[in-house]
């Protein structure tokens, strides 16, 4: 039977027609029973009626087949209509749940919001006609708009796409700089270190051939973190170092990173906030007297006004403080020299006196000789905000910078020097216990630059004459003190000459004993390459010469 065809109407006649065979073989098998019940005449009837019969049966047994060939049929059907309905309900549910997504794409792009960076559009149309390759400008806006736009769409993606993949290729060389840049930094760490043994191994021969190249390396690399003022007064010292003092040491002392930090903020045109020592003291005052009013009374209530107020005054008063203490604030770093003072003549002393007592008089002026020829260490401090540089000697005391030139005590600062707000007792004390003496503020005053005046050589000399006048104070002392104890153990030994007090008279050079040389090639050999490298016209009549070179104090009979 065909899958569409209706098998009801022969089904019911089928199904009629053996109901009424059913029925008619039950009749005649009920009348053949009963006749053969009757006896021989009956019997002869029920042959009749069973043969009659297998007609019947036989059409039974076709309906029957019929029957269940029909039940077959009927549950093909029935499953064909079944999987039609399952598949109606599959993509039911496909639909369905595509119809989901969509809904949830549409809403997910409604609320999307673009709020870093600008809005990136679509390319306009124009710029779309030119850049889209051929398959996606067949479809022109007229003709069909949603196709348009989705062109349009497809072209932005490719392009992004095509972004997206440069912007990995170059996330990629960049992560591949950064592991070459590890390995080079690690190259150079490992360097650093190598340099740095090289260095160490290179001192010894450094002071051998009296050469400084390291030491002027690290001078020079902490140069720029000084104060103008401290930079000033070092680039002295050095000099003065290097031409007349070589035993003269420098150092540069204190917070080095701190130093740092002010510098990069006085370049960013900032200021650091790091709290002075007087704000300290005057924070634990404050909160000292907070304290006692709590205790002492409860605090007033105000209204919302009243704390507004309040709180602006303590920001006024707070912003006054931080002006203040920025006035106030030493530079962390401070400059250090270190010094032994010139030798004392010790001829003559005690030579009068042959006991014992002389001997213990002499051992006992070995040992102060030995006191004031110890080394001084001068230290400068800077208060930056008004360019002002103290001086100090470190574990002497500080007596011995009162009045070394002229009456300098120390206590009169140099005039529109301080800032506004500080007044000149807090700059005192902020700079205590250094003293900023007079001849401190010209050591750190600017230095020359070009030519130098015959009226400016005392000023670049000032640093001599600081160490000397020092030298001679500390000297002063130590046979003041070794002439007390003398007379306080009885003894009248004549004094040795006694030293100036003042910085001796300048060096004055002189050439003596001059010699014609007759065989240059004799002179020391770098004496001799110098002469080889002159230039021909001048060694044509050359004429080399020796002579002895004198330095002899000014106003003494050998100058």
């Amino acid at each position: 039977m065909p899958p569409g065809s209706d098998p009801s109407p022969e089904g019911g006649s089928e199904l009629e027609r053996l109901e009424t065979l059913t029925e008619t073989l039950r009749g005649k098998l009920a009348a053949a029973m009963a006749r053969k019940a009757d006896g021989a005449a009956g019997g002869s009837d029920a042959a009749e009626l069973v043969a009659g019969s297998g007609l019947a049966l036989l059409e039974l047994k076709q309906l029957n087949r019929r029957v269940w060939e029909l039940v077959g049929e009927y549950k093909e059907g029935t499953q064909r209509a079944n999987a039609g309905v399952d598949a109606a309900e599959l993509k039911l549910q496909n639909l369905q749940y595509e119809k989901n997504h969509f809904l949830r794409e549409i809403t997910h792009l409604r609320d999307f919001r673009q709020d870093a960076g600008p809005r990136i559009e679509l390319l306009p149309e124009s710029e779309f006609a030119a850049a889209a390759p051929e398959e996606l400008r067949g479809t022109s806006k007229a003709a069909d708009p949603h196709q348009f736009h989705l062109n349009r769409l497809e072209l932005e993606r490719r392009q992004r796409e095509s972004l997206c993949g440069e912007r990995d290729a170059r996330a990629a060389e960049r992560t591949a700089a950064a592991e070459r840049n590890a390995e080079k930094r690690a190259f150079l760490e490992g360097l650093q270190a190598q340099l740095a043994s090289l260095t160490t191994l290179s001192l010894p021969l450094q002071r051998l051939l009296e050469q400084k190249h390291t030491q002027r390396w690290n001078e020079r690399r902490t140069l720029h973190l000084l104060a103008p003022p401290l930079r000033a007064l070092y680039v002295r010292a050095v000099a003065y170092r290097d031409t007349a003092a070589r035993h003269l040491e420098l150092s540069i002392v204190g917070n080095l990173a701190e130093a740092e930090a002010l510098a990069e903020a006085a370049g960013a045109g900032t200021a650091l906030a790091s709290p002075s020592p007087r704000r300290a003291k005057r924070q634990r005052v404050s909160s000292a007297a907070s304290a006692e009013e709590g205790l002492g009374a409860a605090p007033a209530s105000g209204g919302a006004g009243g704390g507004g107020a309040k709180e602006a005054d303590e920001k006024e008063e707070g912003d006054e403080e931080a002006e203040e203490d920025e006035a106030s604030r030493l530079h962390p770093l401070r400059v250090r020299v270190t010094f032994r003072p010139a030798a004392r003549e010790a001829a003559g002393r005690g030579e009068a006196d042959g006991d014992g007592e002389a001997e213990e008089g002499e051992a006992a002026d070995d040992g102060e000789v030995a006191e004031g020829g110890a080394e001084l260490q001068l230290q400068f401090c800077c208060l930056a905000s008004a360019g002002l540089l103290a001086a100090q000697l470190i574990d002497r005391p500080s007596s011995l910078l009162v009045n070394l030139f002229d009456l300098d005590s120390g206590a009169d600062l140099p005039p529109a020097t301080l800032p506004s707000g500080l007044a000149p007792d807090e700059a005192l004390v902020a700079l205590l216990p250094s003293v900023p003496f007079r001849w401190a503020q010209e050591l750190g005053s600017d230095l020359p630059s070009g030519a130098v005046s015959a009226h400016a050589l005392p000023a670049l000399r000032r640093f001599e004459q600081v160490i000397d006048a020092i030298s001679a104070r500390v000297s002063a002392r130590a046979d003041l003190a070794t002439e007390l104890q003398h007379l306080e153990q009885r003894r009248t030994a004549p004094l040795p000459p006694a030293q100036p007090l003042m910085p001796p008279a300048p060096l004055v050079s002189a050439l003596t004993a001059w010699t014609e040389v007759a065989d240059p090639t004799e002179l020391p050999p770098a004496t001799v390459a110098a002469l080889a490298r002159a230039p021909a016209w001048r060694r044509v009549a050359e004429r080399v010469f020796t002579a002895t070179l004198e330095r002899t104090p000014a106003g003494t009979a050998s100058g």
